[in-house]
């Protein structure tokens, strides 16, 4: 395609519900310094995307294109961004601008994608797997021999953190909004699943680790699950809350401190301050989805112009794992 033909786009002109994403046709411009435009064959659906979209995380200005990750090839290559050459695979995990066909990006927040690594898996992967690299490597390091209860786990970074844990010889426990979602949990080698629309938490855990507890949480959740976690935890054990989906929690200080139990809230950008360490979880994460400790990364697929659509189904719950817009 020409960069002087069309290419779709979704745009808001304010921030709202999923009806405020509306898919639309414009120019895409030629590459200027630094920059590189490439086309996208997969671009995720991640619930930062939600927050940007309803208005929790601000936006400067109107019409917004939302939309962090995704994945395609190097269509043109602006001065300066010698380093990418027309067909270059290519993927991105947090550059806002990503509901496109087509886009331009700054050079330096590309990665280079292997051949054996497909633009879903890339679009699906990118940030949820680096999201659960970190915390079961850094925010709290899994040991053999841990238990660890994994809230949302059959959600895009629940369910990897789920497997990479259990590759790393712990016992996972996870928890699912309802009872539909177990056996999804179950086949990805969970060794308790809780279903919280229906099953007691506190006494199921209790029951499974024999009234010991948990070494550590991973908690995306927030609000609807940290004070019904907390108090499984181990004297010592960690809490690692990386997600408010269902808003903040609210948390009891002194009640942490009594049992010293570890309250971590990382970031991403906490634990890759630059292209060195990046470049090292990349390949990290790319050598677990080929030796299959991530399992089999089929992302569900909806067009890009359903984002509507798939931005409510996400929020209702009905999506599993990661979700993929397609171009």
């Amino acid at each position: 395609m020409e960069a002087s033909e069309k290419s779709g786009v979704v745009h808001i002109s304010k921030q709202g519900p999923p009806s405020v994403l509306e898919y639309t046709n414009e120019f895409v411009g030629t590459p200027g310094n630094n920059q590189v435009l490439i086309r996208q064959h997969a671009i995720a659906l991640n619930f930062v995307d939600v927050m940007f979209r309803n208005g929790s995380f601000p936006l400067k200005q109107f019409p917004a294109t939302i939309g962090v990750e995704a994945a395609g090839v190097v269509e043109a290559v602006g001065p300066h961004a010698g380093e990418w050459a027309l067909g270059d695979r290519v993927g991105y995990y947090f550059s806002l601008g990503a509901y496109a066909e087509r886009r331009l990006i700054h050079k330096d927040e590309l990665i280079r994608l292997p051949q054996d690594i497909s633009f879903d898996q890339a679009a699906a992967l990118m940030a949820k797997g680096l999201t659960a690299r970190m915390l079961v490597k850094q925010a709290y390091p899994v040991q053999a021999g841990d238990v660890v209860l994994v809230h949302a786990a059959v959600g895009g970074v629940g369910s990897l953190v789920s497997r990479w844990a259990k590759s790393l010889g712990a016992t996972v426990i996870g928890t699912v909004g309802n009872a539909s979602k177990k056996v999804l949990a179950e086949s990805q080698g969970t060794d308790l699943v809780i279903a919280l629309d229906s099953e007691n938490i506190a006494e199921q855990v209790h029951a499974f680790t024999h009234g010991t507890g948990v070494h550590a949480v991973f908690d995306g959740v927030g609000k609807a699950t940290f004070s019904k976690s907390a108090p499984l935890v181990k004297s010592s054990g960690s809490i690692v809350l990386y997600g408010n989906a269902s808003g903040s929690p609210k948390i009891d200080t002194d009640f942490l401190a009594s049992r010293n139990i570890s309250l971590v809230r990382p970031s991403l950008g906490q634990y890759l301050p630059d292209k060195q360490h990046v470049n090292v979880a990349v390949d990290e994460l790319f050598e677990a989805v080929r030796t299959g400790i991530l399992g089999d990364i089929k992302p569900a697929i909806y067009a890009l112009s359903e984002v509507s659509r798939a931005h409510d189904d996400l929020e209702a719950s009905r999506t599993t794992g990661s979700v993929v817009l397609r171009p």
